[in-house]
């Protein structure tokens, strides 16, 4: 995940010479300097600023930024400053004038396309920034880009025309590039991505080390996930306790004690050690996690590997049967970082939106997968409102 912010200068007069065509005296800088102060303040703090610096030149970090996440080669553009956040943040700011030899509506769509990947990406974590990269400012003045992810979009876009002279009937809103596709039943679609690598974890050899209490047959690896998984159940599991409240236990410790892999980097993020032992992992390592605690338990689980963003990133979660009735988890949504960093689970509403849910509501909340092909959850008894005010909890 990323962020951005420009490099606030001091105030500069922003000059413009008439045209037929929208034009300005102003650098990317100034530009990015003008929107960036018709936000609240709080949108510059903590920002990454990337620009181009009159006396030292085009950056690096700047060139590689625009290449990799905007997919704009150094000859598409001529100056250029960006500034995006880290973490569960979506603000950004982007200022770019296009070369005469680029192509305009790739760069437009090209922009526009990475957009909707952030939008997707923030969806389910983080309701209010991908909020915001529903409501981007993608505009053009002539030669001129501007993508502003901001608190006030109709400021930005002011301040930003406010910069032009010309012909002001050439601005233009870029289009998005997106329509999710609808079945008959008015599912989304679909396609599974197959952006990352999602393999099932073989609980079998862990589960039978587990009930024998031999481990000796394991792989350092897999005696290493047992060890861990054994501590985690005796910290979290009592006497008397229901498989719903067993399920809330692992549900919440997990959440406790893994973070999500940002970088999508670790090795092992797919797999229960990159959760367990090295403390990262993304969607598939937490729905393995999972589906590893439930086998041990011995609830009825099954894994889902599926997909969000409109059929357009890879994402995957667990269904559990209760008193037989199949509910949908969702321990790697209901992670979220950004405000809720250090909150534990259990004292958390915001951690259990995706837990013990229906497929209706999963389909509801950017979920995708083979819908004929999977068990549908109906359940609705065991929530975790209801489990969190039951008085055996």
């Amino acid at each position: 995940m990323k962020r951005l912010l420009l490099l606030l200068l001091p105030a500069l007069l922003l000059a413009g010479c008439a045209s037929q065509e929208p034009t300005t005296d102003a650098t990317a800088i100034d530009l990015g300097n003008a929107v960036a102060e018709s936000q609240p303040e709080e949108f510059s703090q903590g920002l990454i600023p990337l620009s181009t610096d009159p006396e030292l030149g085009t950056s690096e970090e700047l060139e590689t930024y625009l290449l990799t996440a905007y997919g704009l080669e150094r000859s598409d553009w001529t100056d250029a400053a960006a500034a995006y956040s880290q973490g569960f943040q979506a603000n950004e700011l982007a200022v770019i004038q296009l070369s005469e030899e680029s192509n305009v509506a790739e760069a437009e769509q090209s922009l526009a396309a990475y957009v909707e990947r952030r939008k997707a990406e923030f969806t389910g974590y983080a309701p209010e920034e991908a909020a915001k990269l529903e409501d981007a400012v993608l505009l053009r003045q002539g030669r001129w880009l501007l993508l502003a992810v901001c608190p006030d979009p109709e400021g930005a876009l002011d301040a930003f025309m406010t910069c032009f002279e010309g012909n002001t009937s050439q601005t233009q809103q870029v289009v998005r590039p997106y329509t999710e596709e609808r079945d008959s039943r008015g599912y989304v679609v679909f396609d599974p991505p197959n952006q990352e690598e999602m393999p099932l974890y073989d609980t079998g050899p862990v589960v039978e080390a587990w009930r024998t209490g031999d481990s000796s047959a394991l792989s350092e690896q897999d005696a290493a996930i047992l060890e861990v998984c054994r501590q985690a159940l005796e910290e979290m599991l009592r006497d008397g306790m229901t498989p719903a409240e067993q399920e809330l236990a692992v549900h919440d410790w997990i959440i406790d004690h893994a973070a999500y892999d940002e970088s999508h980097t670790f090795p092992n993020r797919s797999h229960p050690y990159g959760l367990l032992v090295e403390g990262q992992a993304i969607c598939m390592g937490y729905a393995n996690t999972f589906q590893l605690f439930m086998d041990l338990l011995d609830i009825p689980c099954v894994t889902v590997i599926g997909a969000s963003g409109g059929s357009r990133e890879d994402h995957a979660w667990n269904l559990v049967q209760l008193d037989g009735d199949w509910y949908a988890v969702d321990t790697t949504w209901d992670d979220p970082l950004g405000s809720y960093v250090g909150v534990p689970a259990a004292n958390e509403k915001e951690h259990h939106r995706y837990f013990n849910v229906t497929s209706d509501f999963l389909r509801q909340t950017d979920h995708q997968w083979d819908y004929d092909a999977v068990q549908e959850a109906t359940g609705t008894r065991w929530t975790w409102s209801v489990l969190r005010t039951s008085h055996r909890t």
